[in-house]
């Protein structure tokens, strides 16, 4: 009986304590609105119409392709797709020069080195896997890293011995 009380007590203490948290948080982010997005751009100038056009049509991947980084000279890009594949591609010939096989198909970021040497990807495996593209063997990751507890959203290369990864 007194340990089911005593249970059932802090149960409650905890649920008032996370309603009152939110309580907070509400009035924090209420105070912090001063604006709206349509008030706060009304006195800016509208932007002219966008028109874009096509210039070329990469094709390779067999499935939804859900991300791409653009290489530092603009000439190359890298591609990864639910088809389980990283590609990267020659933009001006639309040449495939590298077409990776991945171990996960669910890949949800890729990046591109600034020398073009190196390239990456990862998703809901939680692993950042780094291919080195000059390699012999460049379908084998050079390294894993694997240290996140969650689905890596995106990665970046700083230099081509330093990369940023994110989670969630």
């Amino acid at each position: 009986g007194k340990n089911k009380g005593d249970i059932a007590q802090r149960i409650q203490n905890a649920e008032d304590e996370a309603k009152e948290l939110r309580k907070q948080i509400k009035e924090s982010q209420d105070a912090k609105a001063d604006t709206t997005l349509s008030t706060f751009t009304k006195s800016m100038d509208k932007l002219e119409k966008c028109s874009m056009k096509c210039r070329r049509t990469l094709r390779g991947h067999l499935s939804k392709i859900y991300a791409l980084q653009w290489s530092d000279e603009k000439t190359h890009l890298v591609s990864a797709s639910q088809d389980g594949k990283m590609i990267v591609w020659d933009a001006l010939t639309t040449n495939k020069t590298h077409a990776i096989p991945l171990r996960c198909s669910w890949v949800m970021t890729c990046a591109y080195s600034p020398s073009g040497r190196y390239a990456a990807c990862g998703g809901l495996d939680n692993i950042c896997s780094v291919y080195k593209l000059d390699a012999e063997n460049y379908n084998k990751p050079l390294i894993e890293l694997n240290n996140h507890t969650g689905y890596l959203s995106c990665c970046r290369f700083l230099n081509d011995q330093q990369m940023l990864t994110s989670s969630g």
